[in-house]
């Protein structure tokens, strides 16, 4: 095979590898679906406008027109895996952050440039991403910064959360006001840190049975553990937290999902079927692009 033709299928093949349709490609690189539909078949790039496709289909352009098939491109997890070893631990969750924000700031077909995440910003201020295969939320504000990437698999995610009832019970179990004070006081000990019902409703002045009552709750669900501790008069039953991240994000979502999200930059919404997935749903197939010649 000519390198010429190499060109043209190689050229296919990096703009559907990267889910691009030709006319999102021609949007990318500001020329007509026609003229990128020919670049596939028999016609090439003026010689002025190969570095930008490169640049947009992110691939060497010896690579593209075949002339270097052994020039692969650095494994992604080696790359990552290289740049977070040699940051300083203090560094590596803004990298994480970084990395994330720009993930999702390339779902947007038109943003070609590399984007960064902000140092600052003047509100509180969320990037978003939606689409059939994943949802992803973010908090910018470098005072509290988290990443939520969910995964959605093929037929939703109702099967996995399948019986509801432990769910609804400790969304009860949080209801109480009590509940969120003792998690609080138990998230804010030192790892391997225990506690007594005594110790706890005395700080926190609340009586020893609803103390009792929340921890016993807390213990089922697995979020502490008890055991019984010797001391010199008797045996007492004391309380661990198990500093679950569930548990953590659970609390974080909660409060930005009653805060509202008013800011959310970027906001990528391109999904077509919810995450619960209704196998009988019918898909409405978007309006189509404009022609070049429609006004």
């Amino acid at each position: 095979m000519q390198n010429t033709d190499r060109f043209h299928e190689n050229l296919s093949r990096r703009r559907r590898e990267l889910g691009l349709t030709q006319e999102q490609l021609a949007k990318r690189m500001n020329v007509s679906a026609q003229a990128v539909s020919k670049w596939e078949k028999n016609s090439f790039p003026d010689a002025a406008v190969l570095p930008r496709l490169a640049r947009v289909l992110n691939i060497p352009l010896d690579k593209l027109f075949g002339l270097d098939d052994s020039a692969d491109e650095p494994e992604l997890e080696s790359v990552i895996s290289r740049a977070f070893r040699s940051a300083a631990p203090e560094q590596r969750p803004e990298m994480f952050m970084r990395m994330l924000y720009t993930a999702i700031c390339t779902y947007n077909p038109s943003w070609e440039e590399v984007s960064r995440l902000p140092d600052s910003f003047a509100c509180e201020t969320f990037a978003a991403l939606k689409t059939d295969c994943e949802h992803v939320l973010m908090r910018l504000n470098p005072d509290l910064r988290y990443a939520c990437f969910l995964d959605v698999p093929e037929n939703g995610i109702g099967a996995y959360l399948g019986d509801t009832l432990l769910m609804r019970r400790l969304f009860h179990t949080l209801s109480d006001e009590n509940a969120l004070r003792i998690i609080a006081h138990l998230g804010s000990g030192v790892r391997n840190e225990t506690f007594s019902v005594e110790g706890i409703a005395q700080k926190l002045q609340i009586s020893e049975g609803d103390v009792k009552k929340v921890l016993d709750r807390l213990e089922r669900f697995g979020l502490i553990w008890r055991m019984t501790a010797d001391f010199a008069d008797e045996q007492r039953i004391v309380y661990g937290n198990t500093h679950k991240i569930p548990l953590t994000m659970l609390l974080i979502l909660a409060k930005t999902i009653t805060n509202y999200l008013r800011n959310v930059n970027p906001n990528t919404d391109i999904w077509q079927r919810g995450v619960f997935r209704n196998p009988d749903a019918v898909c409405i197939e978007p309006l189509p692009n404009w022609a070049d010649d429609e006004l």
